[in-house]
């Protein structure tokens, strides 16, 4: 039985993969050029609302009706708008706040679906005692296409274990 088990999940995931990979590769390479670029352009965006510190801006880009959209340092923000009061309360008590990239990865899964992963620098000054902090991350985001929009599916931003 549980030779019949493996089986059963060694052919559903290579069919997974095998449906992946033949629909990413209906994508023309200037297909995946405008896709990578407007991923890019979508992330910048968002970057530039959370570095202005506008929690609202910033999940215009975020699906609703996705359940565990969020999940930071190993927490999961359910819904959208409980990750978007999390994401607010969280900039309240910053003056500033900013993102350097060290490595942008994009794959594109297929025409709707893109992977994006990075690592980075957050660098935050806080409000009141002006103190600063700045700290590594890695992220992975899930983007799909929406009504001709780019929006987050799904985030995972963590702080890597130092070494």
């Amino acid at each position: 039985m549980k030779n019949k088990l493996k089986i059963v999940f060694i052919l559903g995931l290579v069919s997974v993969v095998w449906a992946v990979q033949s629909e990413k590769n209906n994508v023309t390479k200037e297909q995946q050029a405008d896709i990578e670029k407007a991923i890019m352009k979508v992330h910048a965006e968002m970057m530039g609302a959370a570095e202005n510190r506008d929690a609202e801006a910033l999940y215009s880009h975020v699906l609703d009706g996705c359940k565990g959209v969020i999940v930071q340092d190993g927490i999961i923000m359910m819904t959208r708008q409980e990750a978007l009061d999390g994401t607010r309360q969280g900039l309240q008590g910053l003056d500033s706040v900013s993102y350097k990239y060290n490595h942008k990865h994009i794959t594109v899964v297929s025409p709707t679906v893109v992977v994006w992963v990075a690592d980075g620098t957050t660098s935050v000054k806080f409000t009141g005692d002006g103190g600063e902090m700045s700290i590594a991350f890695a992220e992975t985001i899930v983007f799909t296409l929406k009504d001709g929009q780019w929006k987050v599916f799904h985030a995972h931003r963590s702080v890597p274990n130092p070494r």
